[in-house]
């Protein structure tokens, strides 16, 4: 049992209910209002230095900070986010969910405190609770523009590729972001990953193991084969082939009619 079961089950407090859908409710009802004028949704972000002066209720509200775009966008993105998060729920439990999005959280909070002066929302933890469905579900297919089925573990790669795109290219906020992010997903599947990653490298052994045996098998030729025609103990598996004194392989019908020594094989 890892680590992380282990707390799971010390700390059944963790497990309280619906917290992606008080999420997704929490950010529909600020891009709603943001939308309307009603709330200035630009005191909702996370940046630390705006914190020390005392701004200090951004800690809890950057996790509702609704997206920037359109709003059939928003809407999609906060439908799959609350897809995948009932997806990640029934596959691991409410607890086990709710402490890979409270330690999603405690990593970005760290990373922005490194940087006070950056700006930090709630991008990356979306992409790490999707990182953490495709390696639960990898065969899942999602229909990009309605119509192009895409198996989520192909999405997850791109995913993959585009976090470190941005880690390579992009300033030292954005990459502690991105190590959030990963860092969140490799805390509970590293165990996971080194399991698969050992149990594949027998599987591969065992398969080249099995190729080389039946190429050695191919080139060593049948075990039998009449000196006078082509039949082999291969391709005539009923055929009852003889040696003579001679040592020459003989089928039946071949064979000389003089005794044969030998036995059967």
């Amino acid at each position: 049992m890892s680590l992380i079961d282990k707390f799971e089950r010390r700390a059944p407090w963790i497990g309280f209910p619906h917290l992606v859908l008080a999420l997704v409710a929490g950010q529909t009802f600020f891009y709603l209002t943001g939308m309307l004028g009603l709330v200035d949704t630009s005191r909702l972000g996370l940046a630390m230095d705006l914190v020390h002066s005392g701004e200090w209720w951004r800690l809890v509200t950057f996790v509702f900070d609704p997206p920037v775009t359109h709003w059939a966008l928003v809407a999609f993105g906060l439908y799959c986010f609350y897809m995948i998060g009932g997806a990640v729920e029934q596959e691991w439990g409410r607890a086990k969910l709710n402490l890979y999005l409270i330690t999603g959280y405690l990593l970005t909070v760290t990373a922005a405190a490194i940087v006070p002066g950056s700006w930090v929302d709630n991008y990356f933890a979306g992409g790490a609770l999707f990182l953490a469905f495709a390696y639960l579900n990898p065969n899942y297919v999602f229909y990009v523009f309605m119509i192009l089925p895409v198996q989520v573990k192909y999405l997850a790669l791109i995913a993959w590729v585009y976090f470190g795109y941005l880690f390579f290219t992009q300033g030292l906020p954005t990459k502690l972001m991105v190590l959030a992010a990963t860092g969140n997903f490799l805390i509970f599947f590293a165990p996971t990953l080194w399991r698969d990653i050992r149990t594949g490298r027998r599987h591969m052994a065992g398969q080249a193991k099995r190729r080389s045996e039946q190429r050695e098998a191919t080139t060593a030729g049948p075990r039998h084969q009449c000196s006078v025609c082509t039949k082999n103990s291969d391709t005539h598996l009923e055929e009852d082939f003889r040696y003579s004194a001679d040592d020459r392989c003989y089928c039946g019908e071949h064979r000389p009619k003089k005794p044969v020594a030998g036995e059967s094989s």
